[in-house]
Order: structure tokens, then C-alpha cells, then sequence
């Protein structure tokens, strides 16, 4: 009886928001920097549309946040992501110009670039900061998952870039509410802590 009522409460507070934030991988500690250069979106990935492609809800809801910012701070905007962990023949046939018509098609004035070989986070970083690099920009505006920003953060850190982060919020709410949308962000929390560590003996250590 103790194991069964210990087994529901563990799993009642796997549906709890507010208990499963606790697992997020925690967040750089924010460098001090100069007035952001630039705001960069990292894609997450593209789904089928019958004989084509479209973002994924995800890389939508990055998209959409990464155009407020460059709006609001009157920034250019950096979308960054390949396709299908390989590198495009065609640059246009990228998740990052996918994301750049979107982010033209609701502000034709904005000021885009695209980054369309990255296969990875490091290699979002990595070819951001060399993009930028010409461009004098030393500081960021990173727009991407809660769950996935420190990652991304240590990423672009590696690169020279300081980073200002936009951590977009996956759990729903209230936060103490039962939710299955909570439950479902246990295995992303976990896939990001196994991340991480692969990138710490990769590319960190």
C-alpha cells in the first residue's frame, strides 16, 4: 500500500507545472554586455505537408516570439536551422528560410538573415557568431525553449557571443493544476540533461 500511494503521488506531481519546472536544467548566470546586436531564432525542427514542409509548431511559436523582440528593439533578426540534420544543396530548401517567410510575410521591412547549414545547437551557434562576427555584433538576443536555452546559452558563450535570453514557456497553467501538458515535458527535461552532458564531454570540457 505505501509503494502504490508513494507511485501516485510521484506520478500526481509529474502533472503538476509547478513541480516539473523544478527539473528544467538551470540557466547561465547573465553576463553583462553591451546593447544586443541582434535577435536570433534557433529552429526546431521541420514536419511533412504532403510533398513538402512546414514548421513545426515549435519552430512557429520561436518564430513568432523572435519577431516581437526584433520589433520591439527595432533589431535584425537571424533565423538559424538546416534541414533534417544535413546541410541543404539549396539554402532556400532550409528550415531558416522557411522561418524567414514567415517572419517577411507579417513585416516585410524586417531585416533578415538566414543561417541554413546548422545540424545542431553547437553548429547554430557556431555559424551565427560567424555570420554576426563581420558585422560587428558581440551580443545576442537568443529566442528558443525554456528547456533548451541553457544549452543554447553555452553554446553561443563557446562562440564569443554574450546572450540575452528569451526562454519561451512550454507548461501550461495554473501552475497547480494537474496537466498531461506537464507530463508530456518530462521527456524533453530529460533529453535535454543527456544533451547536456554529451555537450560538456564533446565540446565543453
Amino acid at each position: 500500500m505505501l509503494i502504490t500511494a508513494a507511485l501516485a503521488l510521484v506520478l500526481i506531481g509529474a502533472t503538476l507545472p509547478a513541480v516539473v519546472r523544478q527539473f528544467y536544467p538551470p540557466l547561465p548566470a547573465k553576463e553583462p554586455g553591451a546593447r544586443p546586436g541582434a535577435v536570433v531564432v534557433l529552429g526546431a525542427g521541420r514536419q511533412r505537408d504532403g510533398q513538402d514542409y512546414r514548421l513545426n509548431p515549435t519552430g512557429l511559436r520561436r518564430v513568432q516570439a523572435g519577431l516581437r523582440e526584433a520589433w520591439q528593439r527595432d533589431l535584425p533578426i537571424v533565423l538559424s536551422g538546416g534541414a533534417e540534420d544535413r546541410i541543404p544543396a539549396d539554402p532556400g530548401d532550409s528550415e531558416a528560410a522557411m522561418m524567414a517567410q514567415e517572419v517577411l510575410r507579417v513585416w516585410p521591412e524586417a531585416r533578415t538573415h538566414i543561417e541554413p547549414n546548422s545540424r545542431s545547437t553547437w553548429e547554430n551557434a557556431r555559424n551565427t557568431a560567424a555570420l554576426l562576427r563581420p558585422l560587428g555584433v558581440k551580443s545576442v538576443v537568443v529566442v528558443t525553449d525554456r528547456a533548451h536555452m541553457p544549452r543554447a546559452i553555452l553554446c553561443f558563450q563557446r562562440h564569443g557571443l554574450r546572450v540575452e535570453a528569451v526562454a519561451l514557456e512550454s507548461l501550461p497553467k495554473p501552475a497547480w493544476a494537474p496537466s498531461a501538458g506537464a507530463l508530456s515535458q518530462l521527456p524533453v527535461i530529460w533529453r535535454e540533461w543527456a544533451a547536456l552532458i554529451w555537450y560538456y564531454l564533446r565540446y565543453f570540457w
